[in-house]
């Protein structure tokens, strides 16, 4: 018979190939046998889930992790915070930061970028604003953000027409170093073009 190192290799590779389904069924073959689930595991499953934007199972897999005494990790939490920034559920995903929190687990680069994303996709008119918040809470706390989180927060900016604060956004990130990509450039030229800038594009 399978044994669960058997079953984390299947469940691993469905979630690798996008297969929110297959690895959901997996785990719950594995359940049914009563074999321990660990939370690598769950998390796999739960960020498959997030892939393919179903938050409710994504949900339903996070709450049976828990009522199995598995604790989540900064990861684990880092891919519920991805369903929420695909869906652009802003609220949702700061709600899940905070739960992270109350759990005693700091915020890390992916958590930071994961709030960013929902600030992006939300298209909220305070989403520039609230991604660069994000932004200045991860460094306060001491988390070394990448190019791709102030690639990010000048994504959302972009989003927004918030020009100046993309500007402000680019110079800060260049300011500690990091070389941006061809993804911040488009990004920061996007404001600037909707306005017809062609000077600063």
């Amino acid at each position: 018979d399978p044994d669960a190192a058997t079953y984390n290799v299947l469940i691993l590779s469905h979630s690798a190939k996008g297969n929110a389904s297959g690895a959901e069924l997996w785990l719950a073959e594995m359940r049914s046998r009563g074999l321990e689930v660990s939370v690598c595991t769950y998390t796999a499953v739960i960020n498959v889930c997030a892939k393919s934007g179903d938050m409710s199972a994504a949900e339903r897999w996070f709450q049976q992790m828990l009522e199995e005494n598995v604790q989540p990790t900064v990861a684990t939490f880092g891919a519920m915070m991805d369903t929420c920034a695909k869906a652009g559920d802003m609220v949702r995903a700061e709600q899940w930061h905070d739960r992270m929190i109350q759990h005693g687990i700091a915020p890390n680069a992916h958590t930071c970028g994961a709030m960013v994303n929902a600030c992006a996709k939300a298209r909220s008119p305070h989403s520039a604003e609230a991604a660069e918040r994000w932004l200045d809470f991860s460094e306060n706390a001491g988390v070394l953000n990448d190019v791709v989180v102030y690639s990010s927060v000048i994504d959302a900016c972009a989003k927004a027409g918030d020009a100046e604060r993309a500007m402000r956004i680019f110079r800060r990130m260049q300011a500690k170093g990091l070389k941006p990509h061809i993804l911040a450039y488009t990004a920061l030229a996007r404001p600037f073009a909707y306005r017809g800038d062609w000077i600063k594009v």
